[in-house]
């Protein structure tokens, strides 16, 4: 049997690869800045996040079976609140005057200009 070159390779000539220095806390990361400044700087970054989604949502853990009762009672109240809200007609039509006539509502609403006047004023002469 004959030994092919691929199944026993050569040993390498060459130095081993020296191996990379230890991570320490002094360790320069990027920008000239050591690993405890990144580190240090992530922390704070993520802790005032939380710290602003926390009074942006309210979302206090309430620690007593009273505050847990009346957090509920809280919400129970304010969803009948919008739900009776809902069958609220819409302001102009609990403003509308029965009998009102739609002719003049409209006279109310436009600006009389001068030709409007004029036009008025000869009808009013003419059935005089």
């Amino acid at each position: 049997m004959a030994h092919s070159p691929l199944s026993h390779p050569q040993p390498s000539t060459a130095p081993p690869k020296p191996k990379p220095p230890p991570l320490t806390k002094e360790t320069v990361v990027f920008w000239d800045m050591r690993l405890w400044h990144v580190v240090g700087i992530f922390s704070l970054f993520v802790l005032s996040i939380i710290i602003t989604l926390c009074c942006v949502f309210n979302c206090r853990v309430p620690r007593t079976r009273k505050e847990i009762e009346a957090r509920y009672l809280q919400r129970k109240a304010a969803k009948m609140y919008t739900d009776k809200l809902e069958t609220v007609p819409p302001l102009n039509e609990l403003t509308e005057v029965p009998g009102d006539d739609k002719k003049k509502k409209k006279k109310k609403d436009s600006v009389d200009t001068v030709a409007i006047k004029v036009e008025e004023d000869e009808k009013n002469e003419a059935k005089k």
